[in-house]
């Protein structure tokens, strides 16, 4: 017996019976009541066992896979077939998801990039961000990774659009199902959807800094126990990662410097590796704060909760809107970040003249690139001396010449 109907409330649909040695029995429903269809999907059946696809048929036996798709995917001759075998054998998004943090906060979750462990800042941002993904599946944490489809991209896009999600918000999401992507190919060697993700178009560079008003503000909103870590990122331009990872091994209030290397905390590139100098008012701030700590030299120099990057950000939020750095409005948000004190002190180095190669060392720019942004609030009352040493540079190249052609 091969084909033969059954009565049901949608009218005689036709079965499938197929036994053959050494091949999976196949008893299935074509969901159809015509018969020239069913035979048909008969014929795609016995094609694929000509063809020795035992791993098809057994799917089709174990009714992971439906007969009509099969029939379709096998009728258009593409690599259709190949693409519905790999979605249904994909893994389920939530299983790879768990092992895939796991493997992140592990000794053996090292980044291909930076090659070195992954920042506990970063597997939470990664966590934030694929909330977002998973809301945006239908099936959520059970989709498959073979979900994760161009189409599915697109989608997402168009949702976190709609949403008035910034293009860097956007593309922070992306890059957490970058990361997914490149993992299950390197270490998983699992399928993955082809096509290359495209990122969104940023604005340039956002830049908001802080007035000496606002600075002052934001000081007497803070919880003194919060005022070191910040007066930090404000007088040497520290990103917040550096700062802290800092030991009381890396200042020296007496030479009024505070080493940043990677001995002992992650930095962005071999240039962050860098000395800055700790100016009077936060070697004051700085003294009074390592007193309350004991000082030994592998000793953090912002302890728990300073050393939280959530935390601080908490912290942040609430001092901001205590001193009145937010748009305003029935539920007012601030309108700087933490990150913006980065450029605070980037925005005032400028307008004290500092020359931008020094300015690039201070922040430990890999280029100069980065650090021009902050080229334009250059005070133009020294572009005048500025003129004046260029013009006697050249004078004395002039002079020198005429001499040596004499």
């Amino acid at each position: 017996m091969s084909l033969y109907r059954r009565h049901t409330k949608g009218g005689a649909v036709w079965y499938l019976e197929l036994r053959w040695r050494g091949f999976p029995r196949i008893r299935l429903s074509t969901g159809t009541v015509v018969k020239g269809r069913a035979q048909a999907m008969e014929r795609t059946v016995k094609a694929l066992r000509d063809h020795g696809r035992r791993d098809l048929l057994e799917l089709l036996a174990k009714q992971r896979v439906e007969l009509s798709d099969v029939h379709e995917a096998y009728e258009k001759r593409g690599d259709e077939l190949a693409q519905l075998q790999a979605k249904v054998e994909s893994p389920l998004l939530g299983e790879i998801l768990d092992e895939w943090f796991a493997w992140l906060r592990s000794a053996l979750g090292i980044s291909p990039r930076t090659q070195r462990r992954y920042a506990a800042n970063t597997v939470y941002r990664y966590e934030m961000s694929w909330a977002k993904l998973l809301q945006s599946l239908a099936q959520g944490r059970d989709a498959r990774l073979s979900d994760l489809t161009k189409g599915f991209v697109a989608a997402f896009r168009q949702k976190r659009s709609k949403e008035d999600a910034e293009p860097a918000t956007i593309n922070r999401d992306l890059c957490a199902l970058m990361a997914l992507r490149t993992w299950c190919s390197d270490e998983k060697e699992l399928a993955l959807p082809a096509g290359k993700i495209r990122r969104e178009r940023e604005p340039s560079g956002r830049e908001r800094w802080l007035t000496s008003d606002e600075i002052e503000a934001v000081r007497r909103a803070l919880p003194p126990i919060w005022w070191p870590l910040f007066a930090t990122l404000i007088y040497t331009g520290m990103r917040i990662g550096e700062a802290q990872g800092s030991r009381c091994g890396d200042v020296s209030l007496t030479g009024r410097r505070m080493a940043i290397h990677d001995r002992h905390r992650r930095v962005k590139t071999s240039a962050s590796n860098r000395d800055v100098p700790i100016p009077d008012p936060l070697a004051e701030v700085l003294r009074r704060h390592l007193a309350t700590i004991p000082h030994e030299r592998a000793q953090l120099v912002f302890p728990s909760p300073l050393n939280d990057y959530r935390a601080a950000r908490r912290v942040w939020v609430k001092a901001c809107l205590r001193a009145g750095l937010h748009d305003g409005g029935d539920n007012p948000a601030p309108n700087a970040t933490i990150h913006d004190l980065r450029h605070t002190f980037g925005v005032h180095a400028a307008k004290a003249a500092v020359p931008i190669a020094r300015l690039q060392k201070l922040l430990g720019h890999a280029t100069p690139v980065m650090t021009m942004r902050y080229m334009r609030h250059a005070p133009q009352e020294f572009f005048g001396e500025d003129a004046a040493k260029i013009a006697a540079s050249m004078h004395t190249m002039e002079t020198a010449a005429g001499a040596q052609a004499r």
